[in-house]
């Protein structure tokens, strides 16, 4: 007993000492700050995006018909020529000569055929009074068709040598860039088009070739069903014109969209092996101010084709849009009730607009509170306090 009452002070004051601990309080949590912006009541576009490459609407490759050697060359590789003006002249000396010849040969047949001529009409009426052997009417009459046929031998011969001397002289079939002369004056160039000496390419229009999946062809026929109208199977322009699917073109370089053009065709069949069809657009290439144009055969461009014109709607940045496996959803806040949060389920389009917009078809009204920054913090139902702020958009290139 006596030990026991040894540690009885020191067990009253430990009593003492627990008995009168007390949890602290926790400070209430203070709301989230979060920047709420109303939605932007706008119009958006529907489109869908290919990569394609540029190519002429015309090209040709210029080639020797004759041979001679090359006397002139009157191009500078990369300047644009109209047509009908002369890019070669070749030495047109040998076919001259030939068609002196050819003159000459002509004058002899045309003489003996009027000597033939003159026998015919004096041996027949001799012939019928038996005055004069038929034998020889015969042979005027013989020598009157060699002489015709050397006559008609002749003149083709002037004609192709007329052909030769104009061939000579090499002209642009089209206007458009020549490229750079592949041979120079004094080389020899063969007949038959085995000398290549430059190429020509169109340059306005130009045309934009890409490939379309197969059930992207069958949404346009869709669209153009609606207009009465049909994806031709063919090179058939006419069934679709400049109005049934507009595109815009842009280069790798380029951050906008500023070519505009059209489609003017699709291939008749589908590519088995991609499951697409190849498409072309038309697109404009006029001088810029610095006299060059900006498109040329073999670049790589952007074809951007709308599948409809544009609506209004209500817009809201792409980043204030949150999915929750298959859904979309925004989060508002409800100024009404003490800035809670809300969670609106949305139905967005397809597409984020250039200035990185996204359209909401259904959801939102337009006079929301959306969360655009901060919306990884903010919990739906939970108070915050909520800052007006822009609706972010992205900063668009001048053009």
């Amino acid at each position: 007993m006596k030990a026991l009452n040894r540690f009885s002070p020191i067990l009253l004051v430990l009593g003492v000492t627990f008995g009168c601990t007390t949890e602290p309080e926790l400070a209430p949590t203070p709301p989230v700050e979060v920047i709420v912006s109303q939605p932007i009541k706008g119009k958006i576009e529907q489109w869908d995006t290919y990569t394609g490459l540029v190519d002429s609407e015309e090209s040709v490759e210029i080639r020797a018909r004759v041979r001679g050697e090359i006397k002139e060359v009157r191009i500078k590789g990369g300047e644009e020529v109209k047509e009908n003006d002369v890019l070669f002249v070749i030495d047109s000396d040998l076919y001259k000569a030939e068609k002196m010849q050819a003159q000459g040969t002509l004058e002899s047949w045309d003489a003996k055929l009027k000597v033939a001529e003159e026998k015919i009409a004096i041996y027949k009426p001799l012939v019928e009074k038996g005055s004069a052997a038929k034998q020889d009417l015969d042979q005027a009459i013989a020598n009157k068709g060699e002489a015709t046929g050397g006559v008609l031998t002749t003149k083709g011969k002037l004609k192709e040598v007329d052909l030769n001397i104009g061939y000579c002289t090499i002209k642009s079939p089209i206007a458009g860039r020549v490229g750079r002369a592949m041979l120079t004056k004094g080389n020899l160039v063969h007949s038959g088009g085995e000398s290549l000496m430059t190429t020509v390419v169109s340059v306005d229009p130009m045309h934009v070739y890409f490939d379309v999946n197969e059930r992207a062809v069958q949404d346009y026929q869709k669209i153009l069903e609606k207009a009465g109208k049909k994806i031709n199977q063919g090179d058939k322009p006419a069934e679709l014109s400049p109005g049934d699917f507009p595109v815009k073109v842009a280069l790798v370089t380029d951050e906008e969209y500023g070519i505009k053009g059209y489609i003017d065709f699709v291939d008749n069949r589908v590519d088995p092996a991609t499951g697409s069809k190849k498409l072309r657009a038309v697109v404009a290439n006029p001088l810029q101010k610095d006299g060059r144009r900006r498109l040329a055969p073999g670049l790589f461009a952007r074809v951007q084709i709308s599948l409809m014109p544009s609506s209004d709607a209500v817009l809201v940045a792409d980043r204030a849009i949150l999915t929750d496996q298959s859904l979309k959803y925004v989060l508002i806040v409800d100024k009404a009730d003490k800035n809670t949060v809300r969670r609106v389920d949305v139905v967005v389009s397809q597409r984020v607009q250039p200035s990185g917009l996204r359209g909401i078809e259904a959801g939102l009204k337009g006079d929301e509170w959306v969360i655009v920054e901060g919306v990884n913090r903010a919990r739906p139902g939970a108070p915050v306090e909520p800052k007006t702020g822009d609706m972010p958009q992205r900063p668009i290139a001048k053009k």
